[in-house]
């Protein structure tokens, strides 16, 4: 065995360093996803969905077959079986996550998926029979709060909220209900993306991460239909193609490159960085959907909704330091010899709202 020298562990840091790069480089594709849809708010959800679908199934389907990897997955029932079941649960929270996106601030929308931790914690407590740890608990408690600051409810804030969306509204409070219904439906997609993360646990590493985007992708195409049949009255989810410019075409087809993006950037991130520090590096998903909101959107923020950002990304970044010195904690040098060196892996072994951040910042198991 080679020996671990101390300029190997110096090599080391430096990889993570670039490891963390490719981490933001991910938060960076996945933001400038979220800001396209925002700006093609013209077009509804499901023929957005649909879409971006169509791409990352092409996409997936040359990775797949440069990989000489079966697009179904293993030869296996229970595998194929969550597959299935991680996609359709998984298209529907991206369904509920774009109709956020078209209907709220793009900070607040992002700053709500972010609240999947403490559903993916709930759910894999009752179906997987993980236990119930205090920092689950904290995360729901400081979660709801985020949530609340962000709506900002008439009836629990007070009159205050209410005039000012008379104001904005011009005699009505249309804009405020638009919101919570807005608000519900993101926090909708969180609990159903927190099902599809137990799913993913459920599946462990026995398929590949590309075959679960090719599973979201080809359920998708269906869920959008039936969608679109049942909220819109027609099962048309191709929108009014004909009418489409060049720009509307390419502005499609960057929304499924940069998705696709997203996920290959982190994911080679995490080949050279752990997954706590990946939590932290995740985080400036909300920082690039800020920027772009200064830059490009102009929508108006208040300070409820600068708050409860505040306490969500905040309560992130505390986990991914509890995880980080966990981690290091974990790793360790057990001998130090030409014949004997070693250095230990992080423990992987880890359940509740830790290990749901951890699959959150996947991008191999983002959506």
């Amino acid at each position: 065995m080679a020996t671990t020298s101390s300029k190997e562990v110096t090599d080391g840091k430096h990889h993570s360093l670039r490891g963390i790069f490719f981490i933001i480089l991910g938060s960076f594709s996945f933001s400038t996803m979220f800001l396209l849809v925002k700006v093609m708010s013209q077009m509804n959800t499901f023929t957005l969905v649909f879409y971006r679908s169509i791409v990352q199934i092409g996409i997936c389907l040359v990775d797949l077959y440069k990989k000489r990897v079966n697009p179904l997955g293993p030869d296996c029932g229970s595998v194929r079986f969550y597959l299935v079941l991680r996609a359709g649960f998984g298209a529907a929270a991206v369904i509920a996550w774009f109709y956020g996106i078209q209907n709220l601030p793009l900070p607040d929308a992002v700053t709500l998926q972010f609240t999947t931790p403490p559903f993916a914690a709930v759910f894999a407590v009752c179906l997987v029979g993980e236990h119930w740890k205090a920092l689950d608990m904290i995360g729901a408690i400081v979660c709801l709060m985020g949530v609340a600051l962000i709506a900002h409810p008439t009836w629990l804030f007070g009159n205050a909220v209410a005039e000012d969306a008379v104001l904005v509204t011009d005699g009505t409070d249309s804009n405020t209900m638009m919101k919570a219904v807005a608000v519900l439906v993101t926090e909708a997609g969180a609990a159903m993306a927190g099902i599809a993360y137990v799913c993913v646990r459920k599946i462990g590493d026995r398929a590949d991460a590309v075959v679960m985007v090719f599973y979201y992708g080809v359920i998708s195409l269906p869920m959008t239909a039936l969608g679109s049949k049942m909220l819109l009255g027609t099962w048309n989810v191709l929108g009014d193609y004909e009418q489409f410019s060049l720009l509307d075409y390419f502005l499609l087809l960057l929304v499924g490159f940069a998705g696709y993006g997203g996920q290959w950037f982190t994911n080679l991130g995490l080949q050279q960085e752990t997954a706590a520090t990946a939590t932290l590096a995740t985080s400036t998903q909300i920082v690039w959907t800020f920027i772009f909101e200064i830059l490009f959107l102009h929508e108006e923020i208040d300070v409820w909704s600068l708050s409860g950002t505040a306490l969500i990304l905040g309560f992130m970044m505390v986990v991914g330091v509890i995880k980080l010195i966990e981690s290091d904690k974990n790793t360790k040098i057990i001998d130090t010899d030409e014949e004997k060196g070693l250095l230990l892996e992080p423990s992987r072994e880890d359940e509740g709202y830790g290990a749901a951040i951890t699959l959150q910042s996947q991008g191999s198991n983002s959506f």
